[in-house]
């Protein structure tokens, strides 16, 4: 079980900090409160916090002189101002309980967000079940190649940047925007970009329709919604004052490609926007989805006033966000990429890719499920979009924030595979059964949005080049 989010307005956050000068946070370790950690020392206080986890973004944070304990405790946080927290914690996190007995000013990390960029005229939220990092640090290339200098909020480190937000200065706001425990809705866009819409998070929403209320709801308050083309449910579920527009491949879409044309993967295509032909873009990160992604990037952009050169220029080169697709490798003969995919329709599309990119090689899939929830709420549907690997070997499952009532297993998960799937064990296990299978020519993809990426450890023990 994990804790809500707080319903606070920007103002009521605004006079609850006036005057203060120390901000802890709880969790401060995952992607999104290491980058509101950063913009927030950058604003002038002083930052520290703690996560029981050491990762990329704890050793980011110490580099820049940000104090990071690694456990929680209270007695650490009791001389702080203020408290920001995610909703990874447990209620009965020690922090948590002691910020609220001393009376402390307590806040989400989702009403934080939205205090920190209520004051910029232009909030470009990219909300969406799949798609959402990439999407954003695409946009967020456009608007630096056109001199924009945006302020940018992402769930992924972005290439360009080398970090997870950048600070630019100008009047532009663009934020990943999260649905889970419907975070989404503390984060006022006055562009709202929806890239799709597909039940996740079963832990929180018990059906589709209660996603697609969220969804609407947090497109109705923007002053137009970008939405593909495809999706009708999506579109009856926002309310008829909402401004919208489409993107998509098909030939209705105000945002369009035209003329696709794929190589090992990658697809180029003319981008086509409402007033005509805007040139033709050749993408530098694979998968038909990103099509998909570049086009409602584009969209975003030109409604921003970011002139057609600009975006053409911005799509061109960005390569991408760490952790999807990202290109990691040589381990023995065999390319290895690394990819934050755990929903089935996620999944699905990474496998789909990789055999692209492969070129008639085999497609090696190690997987981790995310949370024992997802895990059997998909459990078909994972093992079946796992088929499009030729061999699937599956680690254990990521509990996240929760214990196992369900009977879920990673074991139950391989031989849902068939037999190809497989359970070996930690990761040292997965790292020597890939030693005597891989050969040259194969494509491993690492997939998961839990810690699997830890393998790259094992893997720099033996022969893997960079």
């Amino acid at each position: 079980m994990s804790v809500e989010n707080t319903h606070h307005t920007p103002a009521e956050i605004a006079v609850s900090l006036m005057g203060k000068t120390k901000l802890w946070f709880i969790g401060i370790g995952g992607i999104h409160m290491c980058a509101l950690a950063l913009i927030s020392r950058a604003h002038g206080f002083l930052v520290a916090g703690s996560d029981h986890a050491e990762n990329e973004n704890t050793a980011r944070l110490r580099r820049a002189g940000v104090a990071v304990y690694p456990q929680h405790n209270a007695s650490q946080m009791a001389e702080f101002d203020a408290v920001i927290y995610t909703l990874a914690i447990t209620p009965d996190n020690p922090e948590y309980l002691a910020a609220k007995r001393l009376g402390l000013p307590v806040f989400s990390r989702a009403d934080y967000l939205g205090y920190l960029m209520h004051s910029y005229p232009s909030r470009i939220g990219i909300a969406g079940s799949h798609g959402k990092s990439t999407t954003t640090a695409m946009l967020g290339e456009i608007f630096d190649v056109a001199g924009r200098h945006p302020n940018v909020v992402c769930g992924a480190v972005m290439q360009r940047f080398g970090a997870p937000f950048v600070a630019g200065g100008g009047n532009d706001f663009i934020f990943e925007a999260c649905e889970y425990g419907n975070s989404f809705l503390r984060l006022p866009p006055t562009l709202a970009v929806i890239l799709n819409a597909e039940l996740d998070h079963v832990d929180f929403f018990t059906d589709k329709a209660m996603l697609l209320r969220a969804f609407g709801t947090f497109a109705s308050g923007a002053q137009k919604a970008i939405l593909p083309s495809d999706d009708a449910a999506l579109h009856a579920a926002l309310p008829d004052t909402t401004g919208r527009v489409t993107f998509g491949i098909e030939s209705g879409a105000d945002y369009r490609a035209e003329a696709l044309a794929e190589n090992a993967g990658f697809f180029r295509f003319d981008l086509i926007l409402p007033r005509g032909a805007a040139g033709r873009v050749t993408l530098g990160v694979a998968g038909v989805h990103n099509v998909k992604n570049a086009l409602a990037a584009a969209a975003a952009a030109d409604l921003s006033g970011v002139n057609a050169a600009d975006i053409l220029v911005g799509l061109a080169g960005f390569r991408g966000a760490r952790r999807r697709m990202e290109y990691r490798g040589i381990f023995c003969g065999a390319r290895v990429f690394d990819d934050y995919a755990h929903h089935p329709t996620e999944i699905a599309a990474t496998l789909k890719t990789a055999r692209d990119m492969a070129a008639g090689g085999r497609v090696f899939a190690v997987f981790q499920s995310h949370t024992y929830s997802r895990t059997a709420a998909f459990f078909e549907d994972i093992c079946t979009a796992l088929k499009g690997a030729d061999r699937v070997i599956v680690a254990d499952i990521y509990p996240a924030r929760e214990t196992d009532t369900l009977g879920m297993s990673a074991a139950g998960l391989a031989a849902g595979v068939g037999a190809h799937g497989a359970y070996v064990g930690g990761l040292s296990d997965i790292t020597a059964t890939l030693v005597r299978e891989l050969a040259p020519g194969d494509l491993v993809v690492v997939m998961g949005a839990g810690d699997i990426d830890r393998i790259f450890g094992e893997f720099s023990k033996k022969h893997f080049t960079l």
